[in-house]
């Protein structure tokens, strides 16, 4: 399943739109939300329903992801050493959290809290982590790559 869309139709008429399947597969769209807020919402349930029909309705928290990602991660023992204090930056954060509930906004405001000297590495492992999730169909999109800068 891709990550879904969120548009205007009109001043008023906010619409979403998502495929199942990949590009060849059928569209699904649905419209006549009053706002961008509310057209997101609907997303979100729309995409978590479909999940559950596909079986992918449970998705772990932050810390479960960061157990699982660094048990599989293949490197020596000081490069997991570091990604897990990196991570542990996050997870005191957003670590009871489903990473499906993790937003942007979030992320961009936990990022500020990080001393300036770690700031951009620990976003990375963040960055790294969640991406895997994606990949393992855990997550359609990462939110650190949504409205977080990365320089």
């Amino acid at each position: 399943m891709q990550q879904g869309q969120v548009f205007a139709k009109g001043p008023s008429n906010w619409a979403y739109r998502y495929r199942l399947g990949g590009r060849d597969s059928k569209r699904v769209q649905r419209s006549g939300f009053p706002t961008e807020r509310a057209a997101e919402q609907a997303l979100g349930r729309a995409l978590e329903r479909a999940r559950q029909e596909q079986g992918l309705a449970e998705t772990p928290t932050l810390s479960e992801l960061v157990e699982i990602y660094l048990a599989q991660h293949d490197t020596e023992p000081e490069t997991i050493e570091k990604l897990h204090w990196l991570l542990s930056k996050a997870t005191a954060a957003f670590g009871s959290m489903p990473i499906s509930e993790l937003q942007p906004t979030q992320i961009a405001a936990w990022r500020i809290t990080i001393p300036y000297g770690h700031r951009f590495e620990a976003t990375q492992a963040l960055r790294q982590t969640l991406a895997r999730a994606v990949s393992w169909g855990m997550l359609n999109s990462n939110p650190v790559k949504q409205g977080v800068e990365n320089p």
